[in-house]
């Protein structure tokens, strides 16, 4: 891949520690997993390029003025090449937020982070569109609710899409920096797969990641078992995956779907007579809940 990359760009640069290079004519891109840094001339890479270029390596922005310092350490501390920039032993967890809008000011996330969390979280800038909120555990944890809030606010005052990766809680430590590379997988992973939420956690992206690692065999038993069977009725699936979701909770998962609590006792009826399979059952769901997954992920 590098040499291919040379050969490409002749202005290409391969870096082992972060650059020092903050020529605003320059693209710099982070190699996570071999913790290396590539740069490469703007004028030698095309939008396509560029969107290619991104979806392998993560953008970073080295030109970030003096007030940005703080963000600059823990950058170079995540990349794998600086030192801790907090206390050593303290526990914290990194929410990763996309902004989906090239002309958000990070001015403007400035304000509404310290307005929205006050001193609960620092922020700290990856690029223009990417940036981490990092909270030190306390007496008071921002829940989903708090960060479904946050997400609705920028999106009601700037015009916005965000998404937010939830991190977990861990001491900070030299295993912080794979800790996050590791959960910058995960968030790219739940993009990709189109997971139905803002908001993402690996507990939510995980069935997509299983999914999309399932092997043939196992797929072709979800079609013969409970696909083909239903004829691929989106609507039971859907009714199932709710019915999943919701803990087995009639009543919750009715009012979610818009529907009368015996509309949904009839269509999980129907399901288990078509199928053989119960879905009021962790098990039974559980197949259902998968192929309703792998329908949508096809």
């Amino acid at each position: 891949m590098r040499k291919e990359l040379s050969v490409i760009f002749p202005s290409y640069q391969l870096f082992s520690e972060y650059p020092n290079n903050k020529d605003n004519n320059f693209l710099t891109f982070h190699d996570a997993p071999n913790n290396q840094w590539i740069q490469i001339n703007k004028d030698e890479v095309s939008s396509r390029d560029y969107a290619l270029l991104s979806s392998f390596y993560t953008v970073v922005d080295l030109t970030f003025p003096t007030n940005y310092s703080l963000s600059e350490k823990w950058i170079r501390f995540l990349h794998g090449s600086g030192e801790l920039p907090i206390e050593a032993g303290t526990e914290l967890r990194i929410i990763q937020l996309v902004i989906k809008n090239s002309d958000f000011l990070n001015e403007d996330l400035t304000k509404a982070v310290q307005l929205f969390f006050e001193d609960a979280v620092q922020l700290v800038f990856i690029s223009n569109d990417n940036a981490l909120l990092i909270e030190q555990k306390s007496t008071y944890v921002q829940s989903t609710e708090d960060l479904a809030s946050f997400i609705f606010a920028l999106e009601s005052d700037f015009f916005i899409k965000a998404d937010l990766f939830v991190g977990k809680f861990n001491t900070v430590n030299e295993q912080t920096p794979s800790r996050y590379t590791l959960e910058r997988e995960w968030f790219s992973n739940g993009i990709v797969n189109y997971y139905p939420g803002r908001i993402y956690t690996l507990e939510n992206i995980f069935p997509t990641i299983l999914i999309k690692e399932m092997s043939e065999s196992l797929r072709q038993i979800i079609q013969q078992e409970v696909l083909i069977p239903i004829e691929f009725d989106t609507e039971l699936l859907q009714t199932v995956q709710a019915f999943f979701e919701n803990g087995f909770n009639a009543s919750i998962t009715s009012k979610k779907l818009h529907i009368h609590r015996n509309t949904l006792h009839y269509r999980l009826s129907k399901f288990q007579e078509i199928t053989g399979i119960s879905v009021r059952d962790f098990d039974g769901a559980l197949i259902v809940y998968c192929a309703s997954l792998l329908v949508n992920y096809e």
